[in-house]
């Protein structure tokens, strides 16, 4: 693999400050130290304006090389970027970008590469099929949206003829038929430590981004292709946005395949309340907690204090 970097005050780092980052100043042992005298790049880029193909530089941050990606029925206008190769301490990069999204106008999202691919980045513009317009959002309730995904994942009145288990060990049990309603918001924050060992543990990931008021509106916006059955991102970044506003639950990657992963701030503190937001997330997607968990028994228990959220769709 060739080398990359981050680039901050002319020095190839791992990471600085952040909001889960002391200020640290960890050397990249594949890099050398180097000093970027580029034509423009002392100036930070306008706010909301995707990076040109090359090394962009973002306040103080300098990525590596990137381009800019097309949605496939877009109208032609670039919809994200993303970097060419992956980058070291991906979840730090990931929070310092972040912290910087009120300057540039730009949401950092982390993008997987299937197993075993080294894609270049080009595996990413399947992702981007048609592009929405999120003033739609305003229509769309969340509750009203799980709601009715909620009624579709439940058995039909025929498939309860022959299903004879109790009800008390089914997948939506404790719940009956009725969707519960959502889960009440939480308002204690996990520690910067836990927050900053989490972001820390995550492997090497390509590095999007994306000209967003906000992380909910990512998938919409570059016309995420998700799950076959749904015709677009808009009903999932309307879930989205409600658990960022009650959990501070933001996207934080993508891929490989269907695949989404939040980062909750403030996750639920207690079973109860892990349990309500269980049967959202048992009726939002296929499988959860990158585990396969698929019963609202087993999502619950998965829950409690979990800063990251992982949503499969087949």
């Amino acid at each position: 693999m060739s080398s990359c970097g981050l680039i901050i005050g002319g020095e190839t780092v791992a990471v600085v400050a952040g909001r889960y980052g002391q200020d640290i100043r960890r050397y990249l042992p594949c890099i050398a130290r180097r000093q970027v005298r580029r034509a423009g790049r002392d100036e930070a880029m306008a706010a909301g304006r995707l990076p040109e193909e090359g090394e962009p530089r973002l306040g103080s941050v300098m990525l590596p090389a990137g381009r800019r990606v097309l949605a496939e029925q877009g109208s032609g206008v670039p919809v994200a970027w993303v970097t060419r190769q992956v980058i070291p301490e991906a979840g730090r990069v990931w929070s310092v970008l972040s912290d910087l999204r009120e300057q540039t106008g730009l949401v950092p999202v982390l993008l997987g590469d299937p197993p075993g691919e080294d894609s270049g980045g080009l595996f990413f513009d399947s992702f981007f099929h048609s592009p929405a317009d999120v003033t739609e959002l305003d229509h769309l309730d969340a509750a009203e949206v799980l709601a009715g995904w909620w009624d579709g994942s439940l058995p039909s009145e025929e498939e309860e003829q022959y299903d004879t288990r109790p009800p008390a060990v089914r997948e939506h049990a404790p719940f009956g038929s009725r969707f519960p309603g959502l889960a009440p918001g939480e308002d204690g924050k996990l520690s910067m430590a836990r927050l900053r060992e989490v972001l820390g543990s995550l492997p090497p990931a390509r590095v999007g981004l994306v000209a967003a008021s906000r992380p909910a509106d990512v998938l919409p916006l570059v016309g995420w292709s998700g799950p076959d059955w749904l015709p677009g991102a808009l009903p999932i970044a309307a879930v989205l946005r409600s658990w960022e506003a009650r959990f501070g639950a933001r996207l934080l990657s993508v891929g490989p395949g269907a695949e989404i992963r939040l980062l909750a701030e403030r996750p639920p503190r207690n079973s109860e309340t892990a349990q309500r937001l269980a049967a959202e997330h048992f009726a939002f997607c296929d499988e959860c907690g990158g585990q396969g968990l698929r019963y609202v028994s087993a999502i619950t228990a998965s829950l409690v204090n979990a800063p990251i959220w992982t949503f499969w769709w087949d």
